[in-house]
């Protein structure tokens, strides 16, 4: 059966945190200790915010066979759903939340385990180094998607599948990256409630044998911070939206010696850039909730992404798509999964990504995607962040009439709203223009850098209707 953690030594550090470093010997003592404590109930809500506190709080539940829901948003709605379909469930959280006041919950702070003369425990535990294993079949984690329905669609993470995941991301960050067989510690902008975030922080560290920092920074400054604080070799886990924000800053940017990303397409600017700066690699990494990650790139090196492993990428034909389906199987994969992207296949390790299908344009009978569209739109100068958006008036009689706008939003600097439109034009068919392109201060992001269709749909309503009082006063 796998082990709860692959460091092979009491003594190896595990994490970074509130100055100080934790061993394996401490993690594992924190689990075993914190798993008599949690409430017996099959499920969990895991809020931790400090990333070794969720560690500690997601070995526990593996310990006492729990296991984890990882919604893909947690506002009140979903809240209320998942107590709803899963009403055996309690919240672990170190922070104060209102919004958990009706959920059963237990809170977690620093020190996990008391540790004083008296603790006959602790001493037990100082007796040996033991790893606990855990079955390979304990469903660790569900990870939901949103259905059609608008209710959360559940993906099974075993334990199994979960390791050998984490041991294929690190044989490739080797195959990418010289390490000279040296112990790196991630420092991730995203949370360990992200899929992207678990799987490239916690887990590669865990199930790696590597260390983590416990810190979530999300402005420049915080990131610089808590790089600073770790031990090279260093590895950056973050997306094009908080690399470039990092980048732009104009601080003093400490040395790292591999960036990783993932949410959204890197640009070739902001990988080239990056690269020059640290003479390092950009790694990109390609996955989604019902595989988990399955494929990376270099992207100025090579365009084509290589899955990992075992993982084979297979083109099949479908009845009502014309660019027929692909699906991705194999390895930790526990069946062939169709992905909702639209995908070159070189071969059965190899392909491009031309787009999601969701992302697909169709206006006047001129195809393009959104992927595509807004990779011209943020490789234009000055131009430091932009995202098409296709308004919810869209529908198939005004596609096929090819009377769909679509609506851009850019945050700009030094460049007018008529040098973006005039760009554009060099760049994209014309019926693909935004009518309006809009100039905001920034875009709502959430914290792995991705803006939610209903987000979008709420500013372009709220900048439309400022536009139309505008026109109106000018009357």
């Amino acid at each position: 059966m796998p082990k709860l953690i692959a460091h092979p030594a009491p003594e190896a550090i595990i994490a970074y945190t509130h100055h100080q470093a934790l061993t394996a010997n401490d993690f594992l003592r924190d689990c075993v200790w914190l798993a008599t404590q949690l409430p017996r109930q099959r499920y969990l809500l895991n809020f931790c915010k400090n990333r070794y506190l969720f560690a500690v709080g997601m070995g526990a539940a593996a310990l006492n066979q729990q296991t984890m829901l990882l919604p893909p948003t947690y506002n009140q709605g979903m809240l209320s759903q998942l107590q709803q379909n899963y009403p055996d469930l309690y919240v672990l959280h170190d922070q104060n939340m209102p919004e958990i006041s009706d959920f059963l919950r237990f809170k977690v702070a620093y020190p996990v385990m008391p540790d004083h003369p008296g603790c006959e425990f602790s001493r037990d535990l100082e007796k040996a180094f033991s790893v606990p294993e855990i079955p390979a079949d304990h469903v660790m984690a569900y990870v939901f998607t949103s259905g059609s329905t608008g209710q959360p669609v559940p993906h099974a993470k075993t334990w199994g599948s979960m390791t050998r995941n984490a041991q294929a991301q690190l044989r490739r960050i080797g195959e990418d990256v010289n390490f000279l067989n040296q112990m790196f510690t991630v420092l991730a902008t995203v949370p360990p409630q992200h899929m992207y975030g678990l799987e490239s922080s916690v887990l590669i560290a865990l199930l790696g044998g590597q260390a983590f920092s416990a810190a979530h920074p999300f402005f420049s400054q915080d990131i610089c911070t808590e790089l600073e604080r770790l031990p090279r070799p260093r590895v950056l886990v973050s997306t094009p939206f908080h690399l470039s924000a990092w980048m732009d800053s104009g601080m003093e940017l400490p040395a790292v010696d591999l960036i990783i990303s993932a949410t959204a397409p890197l640009s070739i600017q902001l990988a080239e850039s990056i690269e020059a700066k640290f003479q390092i690699p950009v790694q990109e990494i390609y996955g989604c909730t019902e595989t988990g990650q399955i494929a990376t790139r270099l992207p100025t090196a090579n365009q084509a992404w290589q899955t990992y492993g075992q993982v084979e990428i297979i083109q099949i034909d479908g009845e009502n798509d014309s660019q027929g389906s692909v699906v991705a199987q194999g390895d930790y994969i526990s069946a062939p999964t169709e992905l909702n992207d639209v995908l070159e296949v070189i071969d059965k390790n190899h392909f491009r990504l031309l787009g999601r299908k969701v992302d697909q344009v169709n206006i006047a009978g001129k195809r393009s995607s959104l992927g595509y569209l807004n990779y011209q739109l943020n490789s234009i100068d000055g131009v430091r962040d932009g995202v098409f958006f296709i308004p919810d008036t869209a529908d198939a009689l005004k596609e096929k009439r090819g009377e769909t706008r679509l609506i851009a939003f850019v945050v700009a600097a030094g460049i007018s709203k008529a040098d973006i439109l005039n760009a554009l034009r060099c760049r994209i068919d014309a019926a693909f223009m935004p009518r309006p392109l809009f100039i905001v201060n920034e875009l709502p992001r959430n914290s792995t850098g991705k803006l939610p269709q209903h987000v979008l749909a709420e500013l372009a309503q709220q900048l439309q209707a400022e536009q139309s009082v505008s026109e109106t006063q000018k009357q």
